[in-house]
């Protein structure tokens, strides 16, 4: 979604978007200051969202680290890495992946691992808009979960100004919110380990 309908979004839920069918000047009712707020608060929404209440998987493959003296490998984690999945972390064998217990974690982002190639599986951060971004600006996350955060930003632009206002959208995206649940995830084991034949 373009960050332009981002934007219109917001503004046309707290009805500041357009007057007589004109799109307001950014010189009218402090729309200059509305406009430059929008980023940050959505940022925030797409980062309570994502870290809350519906965390978004990636997976990514290890096999390039630099080796330690104890001949462990250090990897660096992604940039948008916020935190482990459970069981997350797999060796690629000759038999497939197989889950490791055999691994630490250092300082958020740094993964120690033997030596072997991995597959890491983690709950990533949101892609965040800039400062300022340029109406073409195209963001990755899914048009549902951008709704949602266009409530929170509005709800919080009106928070001083119309406290009904405020009360309904926010109520609306706690309600969206809650509609939310976090995507299936298939967990892949051979038949005979699960019923012992």
């Amino acid at each position: 979604m373009q960050y332009r309908n981002i934007k219109r979004a917001v503004l046309e839920l707290i009805d500041q978007y357009s007057v007589a069918g004109e799109a307001v000047s950014p010189a009218y009712n402090n729309q200059a200051d509305t406009l430059q707020r929008i980023p940050g608060l959505v940022n925030q929404a797409l980062l309570d969202i994502r870290t809350g209440s519906c965390p978004e998987r990636n997976i990514c493959r290890l096999e390039h680290g630099e080796t330690l003296s104890n001949g462990w490998k250090q990897h660096m984690l992604p940039g948008d890495f916020w935190r482990l999945c459970s069981g997350g972390v797999r060796k690629l064998s000759g038999d497939g992946l197989q889950a490791s217990n055999d691994y630490q974690l250092l300082g958020g982002r740094t993964l120690l691992t033997p030596e072997g190639v991995y597959m890491v599986e983690y709950y990533r951060y949101p892609e965040q808009l800039p400062d300022a971004p340029p109406d073409e600006y195209e963001c990755g996350e899914s048009p549902e979960i951008l709704r949602i955060a266009c409530l929170y930003a509005a709800a919080c632009l009106m928070r001083t100004e119309d406290e009904f206002a405020h009360k309904t959208l926010f109520q609306e995206y706690e309600t969206r919110l809650s509609r939310l649940t976090p995507a299936l995830v298939a967990q892949v084991q051979p038949v005979r380990d699960v019923y012992g034949f």
